[in-house]
């Protein structure tokens, strides 16, 4: 880990804001756990599930003897039944295309999809459950962590998220290009938690077609990540404001890296406005298109991203 990562890791973990995530789905993990959710078998558990006739071979431990005090043949005797605790599986999808670099606020996108994934691993830390983390770019996937305890996977997705070179994949891929797509394709076919980081630049139509299938079997979050510059072009300060009326040159840089010029007055401003916000739209369709609940982020929001992203978690069902 580099030394300037670690320092940045460490003011990320300052900044986190999380609580438990609820569901409205049951998991399907067939094996018991010490997490908090409610699987859908029966079993050894805390959660109540109701009360049976006991039978020769069940456990006499399990004798509800209220039950049986109540019932009205005297000679049956009733047991409890529990439902069995299972942890949920998730997984954590973030994107680290050129676009991801791009910042001129607080933090650069992929510095605030960092600030997310933390988040998201401390959330499902509250509730034991298990989560596995992919880095990905518009080109290829680049590092894939197992499915494991959120705290274990903590430090490794950071890192990964932080320092993982977008060239690193491409070595092993024939095939560049549908990088979403080759992305989802590792997912299992039981339901998990899916939570996908990106400002959805680099998305081809392949990667919207596998987002959607994706959807119909998991519950799908999208962090929609951007910057106030790709909204709006800044305003003019000092004397600069003498030139505002008539128009003046202004370079800047695009998300992809390449610095342009532009004729920045009122009606460019303008315009700059209405394509962003023509292009958002385009955005929130699609991924609404695709049964995705989806949050939008900006660069330079600092407290109140966190507010967004606990309100995210606790209103999610």
């Amino acid at each position: 880990m580099k030394q300037e990562t670690e320092s940045e890791i460490e003011e990320i973990l300052q900044r986190v804001s999380y609580c438990a995530i609820p569901i409205d789905w049951r998991t399907t993990n067939s094996f018991p756990g010490v997490g908090g959710r409610k699987g859908v078998r029966r079993g050894p558990g805390l959660d109540f599930l109701g009360t049976a006739i006991f039978k020769d071979g069940d456990d006499e431990r399990h004798i509800n003897w209220v039950a049986t005090a109540q019932a009205a043949d005297e000679e049956e005797i009733y047991k409890t039944i529990y439902r069995q605790r299972k942890e949920l599986k998730a997984h954590i999808f973030v994107d680290i295309s050129l676009s991801m670099d791009y910042g001129t606020e607080r933090n650069t996108k992929r510095g605030v999809a960092a600030e997310v994934a933390a988040s998201i691993h401390y959330a499902l830390d509250k509730t034991r459950d298990k989560v596995g983390c992919t880095i990905y770019s518009g080109d290829t996937v680049i590092e894939t962590l197992p499915t494991r305890s959120a705290r274990l996977n903590l430090i490794p997705a950071l890192v990964n998220i932080l320092e993982c070179e977008r060239g690193e994949g491409l070595k092993f891929d024939p095939l560049p290009g549908n990088g979403l797509d080759k992305a989802l394709s590792i997912m299992p076919g039981s339901r998990q938690l899916v939570f996908i980081i990106s400002d959805f630049l680099n998305m081809s139509e392949a990667d919207w077609e596998a987002l959607g299938n994706m959807a119909v079997v998991h519950d799908v979050v999208c962090i929609y990540v951007q910057d106030r510059r790709e909204r709006e072009l800044p305003e003019p300060k000092g004397w600069m404001k003498r030139l505002y009326r008539f128009g003046y040159f202004l370079q800047i840089k695009d998300p992809s890296g390449e610095s342009k010029w532009v004729w920045n007055n009122a009606k460019t401003r303008r315009r700059w406005t209405e394509n962003w916000k023509a292009h958002e739209a385009r955005i929130s369709a699609a991924l609404a298109d695709c049964n995705c609940q989806s949050l939008v982020l900006s660069t330079e929001e600092d407290e109140g991203a966190m507010n967004s992203v606990l309100s995210l978690f606790a209103g999610h069902v």
